[in-house]
C-alpha cells in the first residue's frame, strides 16, 4: 500500500484523556440523574458527538438544550484537564517525522470545535495537520464513515491510501467502512478489546516505528 495520508481521531489519540472526559460525564450525569458507569461510557459514549450522546440521553432535546448541554458538559473536561494537558507519548515525534516526510496529515474528531481548538492550540499542534474535521461539521457521526471521508475529500486522498488512528470502537468501525486503513490506539480500551476490529494496535507513539514498516510493505 502506498501511504499518502493520515489521520488522527483528537481524544485518546493525540491525547490520552480519556479518564477526564469520564469524570465530566460522571459530573454531569450526577447533575442530570442518569445512569452512567465505567462499561457504559466505553461501550456507548466513546466516539460519540455530543449532538448523539444527548439525544441518547435527553428526550427529544431542542438544537439550543444540545447546545447548553454541550457546552456546560465541556467546561467541565477542560477544567479538569486544563493542568494535565500534555500530548500522548510519541505523538508529537511522530507528527514530526511524517511532515517532514511530505505526508498529507488531517484530524477527524467527534469533539466540538472548543475542545479541539483547547487541544491544538495549547499545545501548538495545529500547525501540524493539513485538514480539521470536527464534530459540528458532520450530519453523522462515528460509526458513521462521513467524517473520514471528508477528510480524506479535503485532503484530496483516495481512503485506500489513508491510514487512521483511533480509540474507540465507533472510530475505527467508522475508519473501516471509509475504506481506510484503521490502527487501534489502546487508551480508552485494552487492546484485546480492540482486537478483531482492526489488526494494527498500538499503545502509544512510541511503538509506531515498528508498525510502519509493517503498513508501508
Amino acid at each position: 500500500m502506498k501511504i499518502k495520508a493520515v489521520i488522527f481521531d483528537m481524544d485518546g489519540v493525540i491525547v490520552n484523556n480519556h479518564q477526564y472526559h469520564f469524570k465530566a460525564w460522571m459530573e454531569f450525569a450526577s447533575r442530570y440523574n442518569f445512569e452512567l458507569d465505567e462499561e457504559i461510557y466505553r461501550d456507548k459514549f466513546n466516539g460519540k458527538t455530543n449532538k448523539d450522546l444527548f439525544q441518547m440521553i435527553f428526550d427529544d432535546p431542542t438544537e439550543e438544550e444540545i447546545a447548553t448541554y454541550s457546552d456546560e458538559k465541556e467546561t467541565l473536561y477542560r477544567d479538569l484537564y486544563y493542568d494535565d494537558l500534555t500530548p500522548h507519548t510519541g505523538v508529537l515525534d511522530f507528527l514530526t517525522a511524517l511532515q517532514k516526510r511530505g505526508y498529507k496529515i488531517g484530524l477527524g474528531t467527534s469533539a466540538p470545535t472548543e475542545n479541539v481548538d483547547f487541544v491544538l492550540d495549547n499545545l501548538q499542534l495545529r500547525s501540524f495537520f493539513d485538514v480539521i474535521v470536527d464534530g459540528s461539521e458532520v450530519e453523522n457521526g462515528k460509526p458513521d464513515p462521513e467524517i473520514y471521508l471528508t477528510v480524506c475529500d479535503r485532503l484530496e486522498v483516495e481512503p485506500k491510501y489513508a491510514v487512521v488512528f483511533e480509540d474507540s470502537i465507533a472510530g475505527l468501525e467508522s475508519a473501516i467502512a471509509a475504506e481506510c486503513t484503521a490502527v487501534g490506539v489502546a487508551t480508552s480500551h485494552e487492546p484485546f478489546e480492540l482486537e478483531g476490529k482492526t489488526q494494527f494496535i498500538i499503545h502509544d507513539f512510541s511503538e509506531v516505528r515498528g508498525l510502519w514498516m509493517r503498513l508501508e510493505r
